[in-house]
């Protein structure tokens, strides 16, 4: 068994650490840190936001100039979309045009036009998730009055 050495000590001193009577602990400010912190948090946020909307136009731009986005037919518009882009568009798209929201969901849950003599849940099946929030806030927003549907 090992055990730990201790230093020997003279007589008559304690081992514990000494503290003058007269002598009060010192308190650091806090104050610096925490308004450093959030002065920080929001510049970094603001910083977040600019280059966000920038990459947005940028991107808006790079994708005007490759397809002339603005000047061809919404038939034209929805075949530029590649892959699985296209699907997903198609179920965002059948959100906004339905009646209502939850006549939008029944259409997604007892879909049969993706699969061949199949009714499946696209909400389970497809993650389209994102597609049914944005088109909900889309209506509920009404965000009609300022910008078209993305078709």
């Amino acid at each position: 068994m090992t055990f730990l050495k201790r230093r020997k000590t003279a007589k008559g001193t304690e081992e514990g650490p000494k503290q003058q009577e007269n002598e009060q602990p010192k308190i650091k400010p806090t104050a610096g840190p925490v308004a450093l912190k959030h002065i920080t948090f929001l510049v970094g946020g603001l910083m977040a936001i600019f280059f966000g909307l920038l990459t947005s136009v940028y991107v808006a731009t790079l994708h005007e100039n490759d397809l002339w986005f603005s000047t061809i037919q919404e038939v034209e518009r929805e075949i530029s979309f590649r892959t699985e882009c296209g699907l997903y568009y198609s179920y965002y798209k059948q959100m906004l045009q339905a009646p209502t929201i939850t006549q939008g969901l029944k259409e997604l849950a007892y879909d049969n036009k993706t699969e061949s003599r199949r009714t499946i849940n696209l909400l389970k099946r497809m993650n389209i998730y994102q597609e049914v929030i944005l088109s909900i806030l889309y209506r509920i927003l009404s965000l009609q009055r300022y910008l078209e549907p993305v078709y």
